[in-house]
C-alpha cells in the first residue's frame, strides 16, 4: 500500500528547486511543441499549390485593362504588317526598314526597355520561348 500512495503523489518528495526545475522543464516542452506546430503549419501552406496558382490570376481592372490595351496594340501592329505585305512588297519592305529604324532609335530603345521592365513577368516569357525553340 505505501507503494501506491508515493505513485500517486509523486511531486510531494521532490524540493523547490527540483519543482522549479520540471515546470521550467515543462515550460521548455511547451514553447517547442508550439514551435513544431507552427513549423508544420508553415510546410504545410507551402505545399498547397492552389493558393498560390491561383493568387497569380487575380489581377486589378487597371492590369486587365493595360493587358487588354497591349494585345490590341500587337494585333493591330501585326494587322498593319499583314495588310501592307498585301498591298505591295516594297512598300513592305518600306515599311519594316521604317519599323526597325523607330526601334533602333536610341530614345526609343531606352522607351521599350522601360515598358519590358515595367510589364510583370514579359522578360521570363521571352527567355522561356527563345531557350524553348533552340
Amino acid at each position: 500500500m505505501a507503494s501506491t500512495n508515493q505513485n500517486s503523489a509523486p511531486l510531494e518528495n521532490l524540493t523547490k528547486e527540483q519543482l522549479e526545475n520540471v515546470v521550467q522543464s515543462s515550460e521548455t516542452l511547451d514553447q517547442e511543441k508550439e514551435k513544431w506546430d507552427q513549423e508544420r503549419q508553415q510546410e504545410q501552406e507551402k505545399r498547397r499549390p492552389s493558393s498560390r496558382t491561383f493568387q497569380r490570376l487575380k489581377k486589378s481592372p487597371v492590369e486587365i485593362i493595360n493587358r487588354i490595351l497591349f494585345f490590341v496594340f500587337l494585333g493591330s501592329f501585326l494587322f498593319s504588317f499583314i495588310s501592307v505585305y498585301a498591298l505591295n512588297h516594297w512598300w513592305f519592305v518600306a515599311y519594316i526598314v521604317s519599323a526597325f529604324s523607330c526601334i533602333l532609335y536610341t530614345p526609343n530603345r531606352k522607351a521599350l526597355k522601360e515598358l519590358i521592365a515595367a510589364w510583370p513577368n514579359i522578360e521570363d516569357l521571352i527567355k522561356h520561348r527563345y531557350f524553348k525553340s533552340k
